[in-house]
């Protein structure tokens, strides 16, 4: 790539410069995304799907299973994820620790 010394230029010829650039990413920019369109074009007539229906699938989530049980009372279990269940504040402020509440594998 040629190098140009920004300090000899005038400030029309840095504002020339700098319309072309400006210019040429526009017309990079669209070709980008004219080839992705193409591609997305491609794979949505090799699946069959509409673009509302592949758009509308959300990721599903595997299911977590519960790390802590409350020995008092085993319907009550919490993954470990996310806050902290009533249950499991009252044991801990009660002297018990979250080893405690651990469900044996």
């Amino acid at each position: 790539m040629a190098s140009i010394n920004l300090d000899e230029l005038s400030v029309a010829e840095l504002d020339r410069l700098k319309n072309n650039i400006d210019y040429a990413i526009s017309n990079r920019r669209q070709s980008e995304l004219m080839k992705v369109r193409r591609k997305i074009d491609e794979l949505l007539s090799e699946s069959g799907f509409s673009i509302q229906e592949i758009m509308e699938v959300k990721a599903s989530r595997k299911p977590v299973k519960p790390k802590y049980q409350n020995p008092n009372n085993p319907e009550n279990v919490w993954t470990g994820r996310g806050r902290r269940p009533v249950w499991v504040e009252q044991l801990l402020s009660s002297g018990k620790t979250l080893d405690d509440l651990l469900i044996a594998e």
